[in-house]
């Protein structure tokens, strides 16, 4: 794949006439241009089994979201577009959340303008993970997840902004995003720069870096330096992703982590590992694998496939806390 394709995907990350042609959906276009509607279900059946400070608990359970995708598109002179996107979610569980909800303006396969709420460049993809959870937690017993250079990567609660630019083989992006913290003298403001480079058709690189131009010592969990790189190799069926990410906290002085992933698809499989370490003056290791499988065309719907996904992880501590799971997946585009 060309990069010009890359960036042009990458700039209008939305593409909803693509996207929704691909699946299902219902699209109008007239002299004001193109307004869609579609979505899709995700259900899921759950099993999983945890072990912490040595005592086992299991967990049976369904959870799952109906996502509905309206977006519009208008086309103006020289190849310039404006661009509106939201996508509420409907959860299983009676609570309405939201993943994207943007407006855009740019030029294609040149430059976009974004604001609103949505996600920027993947520095630590993860790919099919129709499974994935963290067995490391904090006292109150929440997941800690490993450092995946995501933390200002957006659909925070607060708004963002960003820039994007493509110049041939090269992808520019400059995200911003705003945070809210009650205790601290000033919010946290995080940029976060992006350099991606098509080297041949097969083989991409990137490069990231997020910081809180805002550092207040009373923020402490805001208060850091990330930065990580990603390879992507693909070829015909085969892909792979290979992540590095690393965050060192300026106001501790002594936490730093660090994360390397791989990712490997082959046509419907999908196989993942996490390494991940949390510096705190001593070292709390953690490793996990996911795999997963889809049956396509499910009662002969294109549109319709069972996922199969597991996940094991486990942390090197003095109670050698770990997590299995296991879930069956059915999503379907409408």
């Amino acid at each position: 794949m060309k990069f010009n394709t890359f960036g042009k995907l990458s700039l209008a990350s939305v593409l909803v006439s693509a996207a929704l042609a691909a699946n299902a959906g219902i699209s109008v276009e007239n002299e004001q241009g193109l307004f869609t509607i579609g979505g899709d279900v995700e259900y899921d059946l759950n099993f999983v089994d945890k072990d912490r400070n040595n005592q086992g608990t299991q967990d049976f359970s369904q959870s799952g979201r109906i996502l509905v995708q309206i977006a519009a598109e208008r086309e103006v002179a020289n190849d310039h577009y404006l661009r509106v996107q939201v996508q509420p979610l409907l959860k299983s569980s009676g609570d309405v959340d939201l993943d994207d909800a943007f407006f855009a303006i740019g030029r294609q396969a040149d430059w976009e303008l974004k604001i609103g709420r949505f996600e920027g460049f993947d520095m630590f993809p993860v790919g099919q993970d129709t499974m994935l959870d963290f067995a490391r937690t904090n006292a109150a017993g929440d997941v800690i997840e490993p450092y995946r250079m995501k933390d200002a990567r957006g659909r925070g609660d607060y708004g963002q902004v960003s820039y994007a630019k493509s110049i041939d083989s090269l992808y520019f992006e400059l995200g911003s995003l705003f945070k809210q913290n009650d205790g601290a003298d000033k919010n946290a403001v995080f940029v976060r720069p992006v350099v991606a480079f098509q080297a041949t058709d097969n083989l991409r690189f990137a490069a990231a870096l997020e910081a809180n131009l805002t550092a207040d010592k009373a923020d402490a969990a805001n208060d850091y330096l990330g930065y990580g790189a990603t390879v992507n190799y693909s070829v015909q069926d085969f892909s792979l992703d290979l992540s590095y990410a690393y965050r060192d906290f300026d106001v501790t002085g002594t936490e730093k982590d660090t994360s390397i992933g791989a990712v490997i698809q082959y046509k419907r499989f999908g196989l993942g590992h996490i390494y991940s370490q949390a510096d705190t003056g001593s070292k709390e290791k953690m490793n996990t694998t996911w795999a997963s499988y889809e049956i396509a065309n499910v009662m002969d719907v294109q549109d319709f496939s069972i996922y199969l996904g597991s996940y094991f992880s486990k942390v090197d501590n003095a109670a050698d806390d770990q997590d299995v799971g296991v879930r069956v997946r059915f999503k379907y585009f409408f």
